[in-house]
């Protein structure tokens, strides 16, 4: 690969992680809501979470091998259940009350963004030659730059 494939893959990384970043202000993610005040132990079980998500007649998902992942949001007091096509439930922790159904696109971007949506030869191959060229980057930088500087600043040091 030629130093323009790095250029486009430093361009992927960075424009994925700075729509990371914005997601919320963007539009791209749920705005996580808020449950009502409950202590963990309050918490409805896993099965009802995983009953009330698949019913709520969401397109893909119909049954738990639908699910992605299930956060729990102690902050907000909020579950918060992915789907694999991008669907997204937030429900209350305690009463179980669904209290969004929005398309989430997070996770899809997460993947995007860490190479794990182009399997694991992307991984570990593109991103790691696009990590190291970074490093390199980095020390070239600072001695093309940075040690002329130190030098310059040490050379009028010892002249004063």
């Amino acid at each position: 690969m030629d130093r323009i494939d790095f250029i486009h893959f430093f361009m992927f990384i960075a424009v994925t992680g700075l729509v990371l970043v914005y997601m919320i202000p963007l539009g791209v993610a749920d705005e996580l809501r808020t449950g009502k005040e409950a202590s963990p132990d309050q918490a409805i079980p896993m099965e009802k979470v995983v009953s009330i998500a698949v019913s709520q007649d969401l397109p893909g998902a119909d049954s738990v091998e639908d699910i992605f992942r299930i956060e729990y949001r102690p902050g907000a007091n909020v579950y918060q259940v992915r789907f694999n096509n991008g669907q997204g439930v937030q429900m209350d922790v305690s009463t179980g009350k669904v209290l969004s159904t929005n398309p989430d696109y997070s996770t899809f971007l997460i993947t995007l963004h860490d190479g794990t949506f182009f399997g694991d030869w992307y991984r570990y191959t593109i991103l790691t030659m696009t990590g190291l060229s970074l490093i390199l980057l980095s020390f070239s930088g600072y001695y093309m730059f940075g040690y002329p500087l130190y030098k310059r600043l040490m050379a009028n040091k010892r002249q004063s």
